[in-house]
């Protein structure tokens, strides 16, 4: 059984981690949303896809969201208690910082845990659902992008289509025009309605219109031919390309850890960074939330958000120097952790008493 104190300051902490981590979600999955409605109103994705997509990013931004997360809830909770004078009775009835510590540890046990599975496995299989359905995207025929009331040309330039209305499950193409270029001659096709096939052998995508005339060649010459049909089909051409940049990200930890690549021990690094980053904020989070009776709150969180934006750009440059060998592989991207707690470390000491002695001591 904990004790009171430790129960009191696991709750408190878990409230506030709960919180912040729903805030910060609800805002990165919002702008998310809405940045792919956009790409969805410009043509560039189709609405079938946007609610996975939307779902996928959830799961792959709560690995990078969680520690942070954790070092605000710790920072705000430690923080009221300073400025509402529990830490000073706490510290006048024995509790040291020692206490404080073995308090919010085991607050951050689950936390580490929870991030390890995020970033050596969820993360990993999101990055690959997200391919897979940006493959799925490029292989699709590109009328499922569509936009009714407006000109739509195709990603090769090889084809310029209209269509006037889309049911709304974008099966069925109300009122085409299409115009494509076979066999060196510019056809014209305009028909009441189409819509989207898949040969199942040989796996071409087609656009089957129905009940319309196709018109090639250039009016006036002997070749010029006007046709009309009751089905007519207009081949897809499509690229299969999964998005660059993305193949490492997807792989899964347990291939990393085989490869003896120096791309992959750079990623198998950053997802071992994830977790041992919440320990190194629960360590850093003590001194930093060390406040005054009354003191402004948004000082204080406003520290954080910059240690934490260091800590980021550290991240990003470690990633940098050990792909370019200008760190050696022994060192590899852990450097980045031991530099933050030396920096937590000078700044609880800048706060400290012993400081201030000091400071007196040099000047006298």
């Amino acid at each position: 059984m904990l004790p009171l104190i430790d129960r009191y300051i696991l709750r408190e902490v878990t409230k506030s981690f709960l919180a912040i981590l729903f805030v910060l979600l609800l805002i990165l999955v919002g702008t998310g949303y809405m940045r792919l409605l956009g790409d969805a109103a410009s043509g560039n994705i189709g609405n079938d896809i946007i609610l996975n997509l939307v779902a996928i990013e959830a799961l792959r931004v709560m690995a990078l969201i969680t520690p942070p997360a954790f070092f605000l809830a710790i920072l705000y909770t430690l923080g009221q208690m300073y400025r509402h004078s529990e830490m000073t009775a706490l510290f006048a009835s024995g509790v040291d910082n020692l206490r404080l510590f073995r308090a919010v540890g085991l607050a951050a046990i689950p936390v580490m845990l929870l991030v390890s599975w995020l970033s050596l496995d969820l993360k990993p299989w999101a990055n690959g659902q997200r391919d897979l359905v940006f493959k799925q995207r490029d292989v699709r025929s590109e009328f499922n992008s569509a936009v009714a009331g407006r000109f739509n040309e195709s990603k090769q330039g090889n084809l310029v289509f209209y269509v006037e209305g889309i049911s709304d499950d974008r099966t069925l193409l109300q009122h085409v025009f299409v115009q494509n270029r076979q066999h060196g001659k510019l056809g014209l096709v305009v028909s009441d309605e189409g819509y989207q096939r898949v040969d199942p052998h040989s796996g071409e995508h087609f656009i089957v219109l129905r009940n319309g005339r196709r018109y090639e060649g250039e009016p006036g010459r002997n070749d010029y031919t006007i046709g009309e049909f009751e089905e007519y089909g207009v081949k897809i051409a499509v690229q299969e390309q999964a998005p660059p940049g993305t193949r490492v990200r997807s792989l899964p930890t347990a291939e990393l850890l085989e490869s003896e690549s120096l791309a992959h021990k750079v990623e198998l690094q950053y997802r071992l960074m994830l977790p041992l980053a919440v320990l190194v904020f629960t360590i850093v989070s003590v001194p930093l939330s060390h406040a005054q009776p009354r003191e402004g709150f948004y000082g204080r969180i406003l520290l954080a958000i910059l240690f934490y934006l260091l800590f980021v750009n550290l991240m990003a440059l470690s990633e940098a120097w050990m792909a370019s060998g200008v760190t050696p592989l022994w060192m590899g991207r852990w450097w980045v952790h031991l530099l933050m707690l030396a920096l937590a470390g000078a700044i609880g000491y800048y706060r400290s008493n012993r400081f201030d002695l000091l400071l007196r001591r040099w000047r006298g």
